[in-house]
C-alpha cells in the first residue's frame, strides 16, 4: 500500500527561513506592505512573530521611545499575550495586549461617542426585537424578549444624559455604564472605520500592528484594521499571524486568507517542526478536504504512531477502558509513559468539560454551575470571582488548617484581610488579640473535617465567625440573622426577573454539593491533570495524545463527530447549509480533529465512540484518514 497519503514528505528545518527575512522586507512604516502569515501546526508561528519583534526593537527601539510610539502586539487570549511577553524582553517598545483589551484601551474616554454609538444601535435592536414579537409564540423566548425591550428602553432613557462608561475584564460588573466584551468590539470597529480622528490616533501610536491567532480575531475588528490599511498604508503595517484550520471561536474571519487584501503580501509556512511523519501526514490529508494546504515533516523526524479505537456508545466504565487503551498504546510504542497519569507530556483531549469533571471528580459541582450561561465560561477558564473565592482562599485556608500549618494559615488570613485581623478586633481582645482568629480557625476546622461536607455549611461557618470578606454574590446565601438583607432582596429581585441567565439558582444548587470537588476543579483549570478539551489545547504540544470523541457524552451541538465519521447522516438543515456554502457542524468538526490530532510529537490515539462501529472504521479507511492496521480491536 502507497504511503502517499499517510506519511508526509520531509525537508530540511532551513525551508522557511526566507520567510522571515521575507517578513522584515515589510517592516518599514512607509512601506505600504501589510502581511498574512499562514502557519499551520508546529510551524513556528510565535518564532516568527519573535523575529519580527526583535527586527522592530533593533531598528525602531530608540526613535520610538523618543516619539512616543509603540509595536502593538494583539492577542487573542491573556495565555497568548503571556507567552508572547516570556518570550521577548521586557522593553516598553512593545505594548502586549488582549484584543479585548487593546479596543478598550483606544476607545476609553471617549465617553460621548459611546453614548452616542449607543443611541444609535439601540433602537435597530429594539426594532428587530418588537418584530420578532410580534411575529413569535409565548413562551420562555417571548418572555426573554420582552425583559431585553424593557432593559433597552430603560437604557435608552439613561442615555439621555452624559455619562462616562467603563470596562470589566471579568464581566462581573453589570450597571449600565459596564461596557461588555462584545460591545467594546463593535464600538472600536465602528469608531476606527468611521471615525478619522481614531484613524489617526492609533497610526500615530502604532505604526506597526502584529494580530496574532488572526483567524479567531473578531471578524469586525479584522476588517476595521483591513479598511485601516488601505486609507493609511504609508503610515501603517499591519501583520496578521494564523491559521485558518485552527479557528476555533465562532466570532473569528471565515474568508481569511481566501481572497487576498488589495496590495497585502501573503506567507505560508510549510514546516512542521513539532511532530512525527505520520502525524504530519494525517494533519495534510485532514486538510485535503478543507484548503488543501499541506505540510513538510523535518528531515530525519521517526514516523511515530496513529491509531483509533472505535467502541460502541454508551459503554460503563470508560475510565476503565481508556486506562486499558493507554496500556495497549505503552506496548504499541514500546513507550511506558503511555500510562503515567501525571506525565506532563501525556494529554487527554475531551469534548467538553464535563467530559473532565466526571473523570475527576468536580461533576456535580460542574452541572449546577453551567446552567447559567453566564457562569458556564468563566468557570472553564477559571474566571469566576465566586468560584475563585473557593479555589483560591478558601480551599488553601482548609489544607492548611487541617494540615496545622499556621504559618501558612496566618498569611492567607492577612493577604485576604481578614476581618478578625483588623485593628480594632485586636485592640478589643489586648490579652490575647489572636483568640478570635483561633475560635474562629479551630470552628472552620471542624467543618472541613468533615470530608462530605457542602460549599454552603464551609460559607455559613466562614461568616458566622467572620473569618474571611465574602464576595458580594454569596452573602445573599448565608443563613445567619445579620446577611445584608438590601442585597439578598436585590439579587433575587434579579433573580426573579431573570430566568435565562439565572445565576442564583444555580449557585443555590452548586453550594448543596461536595466542598471537596474544588480540590478536583483547581488542579484542572490550573492545567495540573492530564484532562484538556478538544478546543482549550490548540497551541500546546504532547508527546502523546489520546482524543477521546464522544458526542453522546458530551451532549453539545457545534460538533459532531458521528456526522463526521458518518455513523450519521447530516440534519436537513446542516445539508442545506452545505448546499449554500455556508459553515455547517461538520466545518467546525473538521477544524477541531485537525487541531486536536495535529498537538502530538510522537504518538497519537483517537478512541471513537459511535453508535455504528463499521461504518466509522469503513470511513475511516475511505477517507485515508487511518490504515487497516491502525484500527485496534480491544
Amino acid at each position: 500500500m502507497t504511503d502517499e497519503f499517510y506519511l508526509a514528505e520531509t525537508k530540511l528545518s532551513e525551508t522557511d527561513n526566507s520567510i522571515d527575512s521575507d517578513i522584515q522586507g515589510c517592516l518599514s512604516s512607509s512601506s505600504g506592505k501589510s502581511f498574512i502569515t499562514f502557519a499551520g501546526a508546529g510551524s513556528g508561528k510565535t518564532y516568527s512573530l519573535k523575529k519580527a519583534l526583535d527586527f522592530l526593537k533593533e531598528k525602531y527601539a530608540d526613535s520610538f521611545s523618543r516619539h512616543g510610539k509603540q509595536v502593538a502586539v494583539i492577542t487573542f487570549t491573556n495565555n497568548a499575550a503571556d507567552e508572547i511577553m516570556n518570550r521577548i524582553e521586557q522593553n516598553p517598545v512593545f505594548m502586549v495586549s488582549t484584543i479585548h483589551s487593546f479596543c478598550w484601551a483606544a476607545i476609553a474616554g471617549f465617553n460621548e461617542d459611546i453614548r452616542k454609538w449607543y443611541l444609535e444601535v439601540i433602537p435597530t435592536e429594539l426594532s428587530e426585537l418588537k418584530y420578532m414579537e410580534k411575529r413569535g409564540r409565548a413562551g420562555k423566548a417571548s418572555e426573554a424578549r420582552k425583559r431585553r425591550i424593557i432593559r433597552l428602553n430603560e437604557k435608552m432613557e439613561w442615555l439621555n444624559e452624559p455619562r462616562s462608561f467603563i470596562y470589566d475584564p471579568n464581566g462581573v460588573n453589570t450597571s449600565q455604564n459596564s461596557l461588555s466584551h462584545a460591545d467594546v468590539l463593535k464600538i472600536f470597529s465602528s469608531f476606527l472605520t468611521k471615525k478619522p480622528m481614531m484613524e489617526e490616533v492609533i497610526v500615530n501610536k502604532f505604526p506597526f500592528i502584529f494580530i496574532d491567532e488572526s483567524q479567531d480575531t473578531n471578524t469586525d475588528v479584522i476588517n476595521s484594521f483591513f479598511n485601516l490599511q488601505s486609507i493609511k498604508s504609508n503610515k501603517v503595517v499591519v501583520g496578521l499571524f494564523g491559521d485558518t484550520m485552527q479557528r476555533i471561536f465562532s466570532g473569528g474571519e471565515a474568508e481569511l486568507g481566501k481572497t487576498k487584501p488589495k496590495g497585502w503580501e501573503i506567507f505560508d509556512k510549510k514546516m512542521n517542526h513539532r511532530s512525527a511523519v505520520r502525524i504530519v501526514g494525517l494533519g495534510n490529508q485532514i486538510r485535503s478536504e478543507d484548503d488543501g494546504r499541506t505540510q513538510f515533516a523535518l528531515a530525519g523526524a521517526l514516523e511515530g504512531f496513529v491509531r483509533y479505537f472505535i467502541l460502541p456508545i454508551g459503554l460503563p466504565d470508560k475510565d476503565k477502558i481508556e486506562a486499558e487503551i493507554r496500556g495497549r498504546m505503552a506496548e504499541i510504542t514500546g513507550d511506558s509513559n503511555w500510562t503515567d497519569t501525571t506525565s506532563k507530556e501525556t494529554a487527554i483531549l475531551l469534548l467538553e468539560h464535563k467530559m473532565a469533571g466526571r473523570r475527576l471528580g468536580f461533576v456535580e459541582l460542574w452541572d449546577a454551575l453551567s446552567r447559567s450561561d453566564k457562569i458556564k465560561d468563566r468557570i472553564s477558564e477559571g474566571t469566576n470571582p465566586e468560584l475563585n473565592f473557593f479555589s483560591e482562599i478558601v480551599f488553601p485556608l482548609a489544607e492548611a488548617s487541617l494540615n496545622e500549618n499556621r504559618a501558612t494559615l496566618m498569611s492567607i488570613l492577612r493577604a485576604r484581610k481578614s476581618p478578625l485581623l483588623e485593628v480594632s478586633v485586636l485592640d478589643s481582645n489586648k490579652n490575647d488579640p489572636l483568640q478570635p482568629a483561633r475560635i474562629a480557625e479551630q470552628a472552620f476546622k471542624e467543618i472541613v473535617s468533615n470530608n462530605d461536607v457542602n460549599f454552603a455549611d464551609v460559607l455559613n461557618v466562614i461568616a458566622e465567625y467572620k473569618l474571611l470578606i465574602i464576595p458580594e454574590k454569596l452573602k445573599s446565601f448565608i443563613t445567619l440573622e445579620d446577611v445584608d438583607k438590601d442585597l439578598e432582596n436585590e439579587l433575587q429581585a434579579e433573580d426573579e426577573g431573570d430566568t435565562e441567565d439565572d445565576e442564583l439558582s444555580a449557585w443555590t444548587e452548586a453550594l448543596e454539593t461536595n466542598f471537596f470537588q474544588i480540590r478536583n476543579y483547581k488542579n484542572y483549570v490550573e492545567d495540573n491533570s492530564i484532562f484538556r478539551t478538544h478546543q482549550g489545547v490548540k497551541g500546546n504540544e504532547f508527546d502523546r495524545v489520546m482524543v477521546v470523541m464522544d458526542d453522546q457524552e458530551a451532549g453539545g451541538f457545534l460538533f459532531s463527530y458521528e456526522q463526521y465519521f458518518g455513523a450519521k447522516e447530516l440534519s436537513r438543515s446542516s445539508q442545506q447549509k452545505k448546499d449554500s456554502g455556508e459553515e455547517t457542524g461538520l466545518d467546525r468538526t473538521r477544524r477541531l480533529f485537525y487541531v486536536t490530532s495535529t498537538r502530538a510529537k510522537m504518538s497519537l490515539v483517537h478512541v471513537i465512540y459511535t453508535s455504528d462501529v463499521a461504518k466509522v472504521r469503513e470511513n475511516l479507511i475511505e477517507r485515508k484518514f487511518a490504515r487497516q492496521d491502525e484500527i485496534v480491536e480491544i
